[in-house]
């Protein structure tokens, strides 16, 4: 009987144990969080979307959580994972892989970068005034002409991408100069404004289609997209691991043919070091939010469990795999 009294007294605080474990287990489990979404300027996709991320932890995560966001751009936010200062961002895959390989823009190889999801491509648009005359690259170089131009802000993929396409014909940024040209940094917005005024022909970059700036624009001026060529296309997707994409001449009422061109694919990507359970969890948000997603920016309407777990090169974190196993698009 003694014997019988000792064992269960052992059971009853196995039992309790057991208990006590796995009530501290899910308590852990439920433990806010606290995230810093580094995403793009205000008034663009990346905005948008970068919000739309935000808003999708927040109906997951737990009670309490903290989810915020700020402004970056794509070169800046990999820096920001890297040094921790944000959590997530968005950017272009091309760019971190530029920065986990330590190429331009970037001085030394970063270790702290790992993909989640990839959120949606974008196709290199070049715009050009037609006063100017010009109906491709080649044209710009068998005139010499003295091109006003803005590619973006200095160091994002965007600016990168286009001295690329300019020497894929032949010129870079100094040859333009030397024809008199100049090469504006700017952002679309004051691009566009320079355009408005005369002060720049030309402005290109990566965004949806159609692009509402472009859009706005072509009301006052008359405007085009030049082509790439199969060459340049080529070229381009093989040095920084981009697509080929077409614009239809149906996306803007200024087009009179389609366009092929090259598009970026845009990730969310994390800190290496985030907890696997918690990686876990926001890739499964976002897989689950994908309908209310898709409400938020039209670029997100493609955004399909194979096309997730499609990030232009950019090494998964574990908890994405985990996440992208479980559900069998990942063996």
């Amino acid at each position: 009987m003694k014997k019988d009294r000792v064992y269960m007294g052992r059971l009853v605080v196995s039992v309790l144990l057991i208990m006590f474990l796995t009530m501290s287990m899910a308590t852990a489990a439920e433990k806010p969080v606290k995230i810093v979404i580094s995403g793009g300027t205000a008034g663009g996709a990346w905005s948008a979307v970068t919000e739309g991320v935000a808003e999708s932890l927040r109906r997951s995560l737990p009670s309490g959580s903290s989810i915020s966001t700020t402004s970056g751009t794509d070169a800046t936010n990999f820096i920001r994972i890297e040094k921790g200062s944000s959590d997530l961002v968005l950017g272009v895959s091309s760019t971190a892989m530029s920065a986990i390989k330590g190429r331009e823009p970037y001085k030394s190889p970063m270790k702290n970068i790992k993909a989640i999801t990839a959120l949606f491509d974008e196709p290199f648009q070049f715009v050009i005034l037609k006063k100017t005359g010009i109906k491709d690259f080649a044209d710009i170089k068998s005139k010499q002409y003295r091109l006003r131009h803005s590619p973006n802000k200095k160091g994002n993929f965007m600016e990168i991408v286009c001295e690329k396409v300019f020497e894929q014909y032949g010129f870079d940024y100094k040859t333009l100069e030397k024809w008199g040209g100049k090469i504006f940094y700017n952002s679309y917005g004051q691009s566009i404004n320079l355009m408005r005024s005369d002060s720049l022909d030309s402005l290109s970059g990566c965004s949806p289609v159609p692009t509402t700036q472009f859009v706005e624009l072509s009301g006052t001026h008359d405007i085009t997209i030049l082509p790439l060529n199969e060459k340049a296309i080529n070229a381009i997707n093989k040095e920084f691991g981009t697509s080929k994409m077409v614009i239809p001449a149906s996306a803007y009422k200024f087009l009179s043919a389609d366009v092929p061109t090259i598009a970026a694919r845009n990730i969310l990507a994390c800190k290496a070091d985030l907890p696997e359970d918690l990686v876990y969890k926001i890739t499964k948000s976002i897989y689950e939010k994908r309908d209310y997603l898709a409400s938020v920016h039209v670029v997100l309407k493609g955004l399909n469990p194979s096309f997730m777990m499609s990030t232009g090169g950019v090494p998964l974190h574990q908890g994405a795999i985990r996440f992208y196993k479980e559900i069998g698009i990942l063996k």
